[in-house]
């Protein structure tokens, strides 16, 4: 059974939402911004069910370092919102920092994350001592669900659908405030709100 041409644009989406919160190098982002982006906005466009919005806001955003050239400040970002802020981070990338309670790693999603990747025999794929519940990660989950479940496992769509609703999206909602309450450069809140249409698009596939 092959995949229609908008759910291959949703998984190349869920791909982008992935690069960009494991932390392009300067490289990366001009890949990104000058050739990856321009040309998925386009195929989003042809499909009135899609978001392009948010795709076209994190154009926008990319705009001026396209135009410098110098997209190290976003490296420089990165680290302050996510990895290691004055005072505190502002907006970790794990699951287990926006539920109830005290903001900490490893907790209970991140045990639940572990359990799913290894049922699915997926390996984690960012830096050996980052908890598997990090954004990028459940992304690269919700593309493996999504790709199975389109081509030939009803099962896993439904579990793609399940897990972009139930799982990632109230928390991504929690993430996106705290985010947002930071001063962020619009690159990292646009992308947010790209990966927030993703995950109400798959929900309701």
């Amino acid at each position: 059974m092959s995949i229609s041409q908008s759910k291959i644009v949703l998984l190349n989406l869920t791909e982008l939402c992935a690069a960009v919160f494991r932390g392009p190098d300067e490289q990366g982002w001009r890949e990104l911004a000058i050739h990856g982006l321009p040309d998925l906005l386009g195929r989003v466009q042809k499909f009135s069910a899609l978001p392009a919005a948010p795709l076209a806001a994190l154009r926008d955003a990319l705009s001026p370092h396209v135009e410098t050239g110098d997209f190290s400040p976003l490296e420089t970002e990165y680290v302050r919102l996510f990895i290691a802020g004055p005072g505190g981070v502002p907006a970790p990338l794990y699951e287990s920092c926006h539920q109830d309670g005290a903001c900490r790693t490893m907790g209970r999603s991140a045990l639940s994350m572990r359990h799913r990747l290894a049922e699915a025999g997926l390996e984690i794929s960012l830096a050996s001592n980052e908890p598997p519940d990090h954004l990028a990660l459940e992304l690269e989950y919700l593309f493996h669900l999504c790709a199975q479940g389109w081509t030939n496992d009803s099962a896993q769509a439904h579990e793609a659908a399940r897990f972009a609703g139930e799982v990632m999206e109230p928390w991504v909602r929690r993430f996106r405030a705290a985010l947002a309450g930071a001063a962020p450069d619009p690159v990292y809140l646009a992308a947010t709100d790209a990966a927030l249409a993703l995950l109400q698009a798959v929900a309701e596939s």
